[in-house]
């Protein structure tokens, strides 16, 4: 079985800002074995865990966020890959730790760009960024000469190469599926300039149909 946990609750801080956001992470961690939040422009992240089953939950952070571009930032990761273990500090011992325990707060301050919080065999998804046209035309060839001249989106899915099984998705953590009506037409090409441009569809379930 797949390690669960009845509550994970993360609240990321910004000092200098006296800002916070807290993230009810339960149900995505639940779903997969594993959590991923991106700890860019704060300061530290604190966790709290409920009761592991089938666990332990391991602590990891990496920098590598799959860029092939050369000075970029943004948009956000394709593929975020190179995971090393990391340690954070239990509120409740003061003690450095590797792994969650039941009913704990772990404090994570300044590590990589991103934590995951990983079950023994966590799922991680691949995921592929893509330009995708802001604009929607009404035929595919208007698609491909207009394409994505007049504006651009961000979107992720989970191969490199489209075909009609494909959806995408709004984020790089792959939760949010995009809808379309099943009409119009986008123009779509990966983020890192490789593979062939795409004439598509996205359907009211969100799955594509490449032209």
């Amino acid at each position: 079985m797949a390690t669960s946990v009845s509550k994970l609750l993360i609240r990321l801080q910004k000092f200098s800002s006296k800002i916070s956001r807290s993230i009810d992470a339960t149900a995505s961690f639940n779903e997969g074995g594993f959590f991923i939040q991106d700890l860019s422009g704060w300061d530290s992240a604190v966790v709290q865990f409920g009761t592991i089953t089938d666990g332990p939950i391991t602590f990891f952070t990496t920098n590598d966020d799959g860029a092939r571009i050369i000075g970029q930032l943004l948009p956000a990761p394709e593929v975020i890959d190179q995971f090393l273990p990391v340690k954070g500090i239990d509120l409740s011992t003061k003690g450095d730790v590797l792994v969650a325990s039941d009913d704990s707060i772990v404090e994570f301050g300044i590590i990589g760009k991103y934590l995951s919080l990983a079950g023994p065999e966590p799922a991680y998804p691949a995921n592929y960024a893509y330009v995708i046209s802001k604009n929607t035309f009404p035929t595919a060839s208007e698609a491909y000469i207009s394409g994505r001249s007049q504006g651009t989106t961000i979107v992720y899915a989970t191969t490199s190469t489209l075909t009609s099984a494909n959806l995408f998705y709004s984020t790089s953590a792959l939760t949010q599926p995009i809808y379309g009506d099943g009409t119009s037409w986008y123009s779509a090409k990966r983020l890192d300039g490789t593979g062939p441009d795409y004439a598509l569809q996205i359907n009211g379930a969100g799955a594509l149909y490449i032209d």
